[in-house]
C-alpha cells in the first residue's frame, strides 16, 4: 500500500517537473531574438532615457575634452595630447554620440545572419516534447533496476530534477545574455563619450570588446539550446544506444547535462580566450532559491525580513526610514505637490511631515501662478473611488483637463469639477458655443441611458461623455462626409459595421445619405433625434455613438399608363409581386412615388399596397407581400363600387336646370388606410443625467 503511494507520490512530481520544462521550452529563442523589442516593450523607461544618456555623454565627452585641453598648458611636464587631434576626436566622437542607437541596430543587424540561420534550419530529432523523457526514462531505469521499484522511482525524480533543474538555469542564463546585450545598447553613449583622449580610449576599447563578444555570446545561446534540444528528441528516438552497439540511458544523461553546464560557464570559456565577456548566472539559482524563503518567511507571518534573509531584526527607526523611502520612491510622480496643493480631500501622492509640508505650499503657489497638473496627477483623482479620490476644481483644474482628456485640446474650458469616476465641465468650442459636460468612467457607471459617446483619456482609460447644450453636436458628431468612394477607409474607421462599398454624404446636423448598390437611405444622429418609429437599424459610431440607419424604401416598379399598356403591366406586376396570385386586371403606379400604388381585378375589386418602410401596420385585415428586391408590401383589399362624381367643362360644374349634372364612376372603396411614418423628431434638450454607478 505504502509502495503504491509513494509511486503515485513520485508520478506526480515527474509529471509536475516535465510540464515546467514543456511550458517554457522553444519559447525564449523566438522571443528575445537579435532585436531589442523585448527589452522597449518590457523596460519602456530605458527607451525614454536614452535621450539623458546622449547628453550625459555629451557632456562628459566635453568635460574630458577641456581637461585634456588644459593640461596642454603644461607642457611636456604634463605629456598632454596634439590639442588639434583632441578636438578632432571629439567631434568625431561627439557625432557617433548623436548615432547611437543606429550604429548599434546596425551591428545588431549583422548578429541576426547566424541567429537567424541557425534558427531555420530543420530538425525532425527535435519534435519532441519533454513528457517523452519521462516515459523513456522510466523504461531505461526499469531495465537496469528491475527488482527495486522505490530505487528506481527516487532516481527517476532526481534525474529529471537535475535535467530540469540546468535546463531552467540555462534558460535564465540565456535571457540575462540578452539583456547584457540591451543595457550594452541603451548606454552606448556613455562608451562613447570615452573614445576622444587617449587616456580614455581605452574604456572605449574594452566597451567595442566586450559588445562583440555578447553578440558572439547571443547567437551562440541559440546553438547551446537547440543542440540541446536535438539531444533530447535523439534519445526519445534511440533510448540512448549510440551506433557503436554502446551507450546508456546513464551516458546520455551525463553527457546531457554536462552539455547544459557547459553552455552556462560558456562565458568563462570566452573570457578565458581573451574575449571581454560579462559574467552572467552566477547568483540566479540561489536567487530563485531565497525567493522561495521569503515567500516561505511570509507564509509563516512569524519572521521579519531580516529573519528570512538570516539577518538581525530591523529596529523601530530602520522600519520606519525604509517605510517611508519605499512609500515616497512609490507614490511620488510629477506635479505631486502640486497636486495635493489643490484636491480637497483624498489621499496625497507626495511625501508627509516636513517635506510634505512645505512641497504643498511651493506647490500651492505654483498652482495660483499658472501651474497645470499633469495627466498622472488627474488619473490619481478621477481614476478612484470618491471615498478615496478627493476633488480637484478651480482655475488649475480648468487648465489642466485637456492634459487628462486630449480631445478637449483648443477649447476653453470653465467650471470644472474632477472627482472619482466623474468630470463635469462647462466647453466652448471654436464655433463659440457652449456645451455643459459630463465624464464618466466606464469602470465605475453602468452604461447612460440617454445618447453618449466614448472617449479615452491620457492613462488608457475609458470614459463615458455626455453632452448637453448648443455646441453638444460637436461631442456626438462623425466626421463630414461628401459622398465620394475615396473615403472608404474614413467611412469604414467611423462606422466599422457599414457594409463594404456604402458611401456617405452629410447632409445635415446630425444626418448622412447612406448609398449602396444604388440604394440611398437617411441616418439620424441619436444624439439629434429621438428614435423613430419607422423600421430601421441602429449603427454604432467608433466613439460609441448610435445613429439611427432607416430601412431602404421599396421601389415600385414604372408601369405603362394607357389602355394598350394593361397587358403590359399586368405581366410587369406578376413578375414584381411573384407571391401574389389573384388575376389583375390592370394595374395604377401613379403614386408610386409616395410609397403605394393600385391594382384591380375583373370583378372591380382593387388592392391598394402600401410600403411597410414608409407606413404604419392598418387597422382591420391586411396581408403582406415581398417583391422581389426583398422588399415588404402592406396589401388591403377593397370591394367594387360606383361614386357620383360631378360633370366640369372649362373648369366650371354643368347644370341641368338647378342640379348639377353628375355622372356615374366605377371605383373601390377601401375599410382602411394606413399612417404614413412622421420623419424622426428633434431630440429636445435637457440636463445631462447621470448614470448609475456601478456597486
Amino acid at each position: 500500500m505504502l509502495d503504491w503511494i509513494f509511486e503515485g507520490i513520485i508520478t506526480w512530481v515527474s509529471s509536475v517537473v516535465t510540464d515546467l520544462m514543456d511550458a517554457v521550452s522553444g519559447m525564449f529563442l523566438q522571443a528575445l531574438g537579435t532585436d531589442m523589442t523585448a527589452m522597449e516593450e518590457y523596460f519602456p523607461f530605458v527607451t525614454k532615457a536614452f535621450t539623458v544618456m546622449q547628453y550625459t555623454a555629451w557632456a562628459l565627452l566635453f568635460l574630458i575634452t577641456v581637461w585634456q585641453l588644459f593640461r596642454v598648458f603644461g607642457g611636456p611636464v604634463t605629456d598632454a595630447e596634439n590639442p588639434w587631434a583632441l578636438i578632432g576626436r571629439s567631434a568625431l566622437f561627439a557625432l557617433l554620440i548623436g548615432y547611437a542607437k543606429p550604429i548599434f541596430a546596425t551591428c545588431l543587424n549583422i548578429a541576426t545572419a547566424p541567429y537567424t540561420a541557425l534558427m531555420d534550419i530543420q530538425m525532425t530529432a527535435e519534435d519532441f516534447t519533454f513528457a517523452g523523457i519521462e516515459a523513456m526514462l522510466m523504461n531505461g531505469l526499469t531495465t537496469l533496476i528491475a527488482t527495486i521499484s522505490v530505487v528506481g522511482l527516487l532516481l527517476l525524480v532526481i534525474l529529471e530534477i537535475a535535467l530540469g533543474w540546468n535546463y531552467f538555469k540555462l534558460l535564465l542564463e540565456t535571457v540575462e545574455r540578452y539583456i547584457v546585450v540591451g543595457v550594452l545598447c541603451y548606454t552606448s553613449p556613455l562608451a562613447f563619450s570615452m573614445g576622444a583622449s587617449k587616456v580614455t580610449t581605452p574604456v572605449f576599447r574594452s566597451w567595442c570588446h566586450m559588445v562583440g563578444s555578447q553578440l558572439l555570446l547571443l547567437v551562440l545561446n541559440v546553438w547551446f539550446l537547440r543542440g540541446f534540444n536535438s539531444s533530447m528528441g535523439a534519445y526519445i528516438g534511440n533510448g540512448g544506444a549510440l551506433s557503436t552497439g554502446y551507450g546508456s540511458v546513464f551516458l546520455w544523461l551525463f553527457c546531457a547535462l554536462a552539455f547544459l553546464k557547459t553552455a552556462q560557464k560558456f562565458d568563462s570559456y570566452l573570457a578565458a580566450m581573451g574575449l571581454n565577456v560579462a559574467q552572467t548566472g552566477s547568483g540566479m539559482g540561489m536567487e530563485l532559491l531565497m525567493a522561495a524563503r521569503v515567500v516561505t518567511g511570509i507564509g509563516h507571518g512569524a519572521r521579519s525580513a531580516g529573519n528570512v534573509f538570516g539577518g538581525a531584526t530591523a529596529t523601530g527607526t530602520g522600519a520606519a526610514a525604509s517605510g517611508f523611502a519605499s512609500g515616497f520612491a512609490n507614490k511620488f510622480k510629477g506635479n505631486s505637490y502640486v497636486r495635493d496643493a489643490v484636491v480637497q480631500g483624498g489621499q496625497r501622492m507626495g511625501a508627509g511631515g516636513t517635506i510634505g509640508f512645505v512641497g504643498r505650499t511651493f506647490g500651492g503657489i505654483a498652482a495660483r501662478n499658472g501651474a497645470q497638473l499633469t495627466g498622472d496627477s488627474i488619473a490619481s483623482v478621477a481614476a478612484r473611488t470618491p471615498n478615496m479620490s478627493g476633488t480637484i476644481a478651480g482655475d488649475i483644474a480648468d487648465r489642466s483637463l485637456a492634459n487628462y482628456m486630449p480631445h478637449l485640446n483648443g477649447m476653453q474650458v470653465s467650471d470644472t469639477e474632477i472627482t472619482g469616476g466623474q468630470i463635469i465641465a462647462t466647453v466652448v468650442g471654436g464655433d463659440g458655443k457652449e456645451t455643459s459636460l459630463g465624464l464618466y468612467s466606464t469602470g465605475q457607471f453602468e452604461k447612460p441611458e440617454g445618447p453618449y459617446s466614448m472617449v479615452t483619456a491620457s492613462d488608457g482609460s475609458q470614459w463615458y461623455q455626455v453632452a448637453n447644450g448648443p455646441g453638444a453636436g460637436a461631442f456626438y458628431d462623425a466626421p463630414q462626409f461628401s459622398g465620394g468612394v475615396g473615403e472608404a477607409a474614413m467611412v469604414a474607421a467611423t462606422f466599422p459595421d457599414a457594409a463594404d462599398g456604402t458611401t456617405l454624404r452629410t447632409v445635415g446636423d446630425g444626418v448622412i445619405e447612406a448609398s449602396h448598390d444604388g440604394h440611398n437611405t437617411m441616418w439620424y444622429n441619436s444624439a439629434y433625434y429621438d428614435e423613430p418609429d419607422a423600421p430601421h437599424t441602429v449603427m454604432t459610431a467608433a466613439n460609441g455613438v448610435d445613429w439611427y440607419a432607416m430601412n431602404q424604401h421599396a421601389d415600385a416598379p414604372q408601369f405603362e399608363a394607357g389602355d394598350d399598356a394593361y397587358a403590359y403591366n399586368q405581366a410587369y406586376f406578376q413578375q414584381f409581386m411573384p407571391g401574389f396570385d389573384q388575376p389583375v386586371s390592370s394595374v395604377d403606379g401613379s403614386e408610386r412615388l409616395d410609397g403605394h400604388f393600385e391594382v384591380r381585378h375583373e370583378n372591380g375589386s382593387g388592392t391598394m399596397f402600401y410600403d411597410t418602410s414608409q407606413f404604419a401596420p392598418p387597422r382591420g385585415d391586411y396581408q403582406v407581400y415581398e417583391d422581389v428586391n426583398g422588399s415588404q408590401w402592406y396589401a388591403i383589399h377593397g370591394e367594387a363600387a360606383v361614386d357620383r362624381r360631378p360633370v366640369f367643362e372649362n373648369g366650371k360644374p354643368v347644370y341641368d336646370g338647378d342640379n348639377v349634372r353628375t355622372v356615374n364612376v366605377d371605383t373601390v372603396r377601401y375599410k382602411s388606410t394606413p399612417t404614413r411614418y412622421g420623419e424622426p423628431e428633434a431630440r429636445s434638450d435637457g440636463e445631462i443625467k447621470s448614470p448609475k454607478r456601478k456597486r
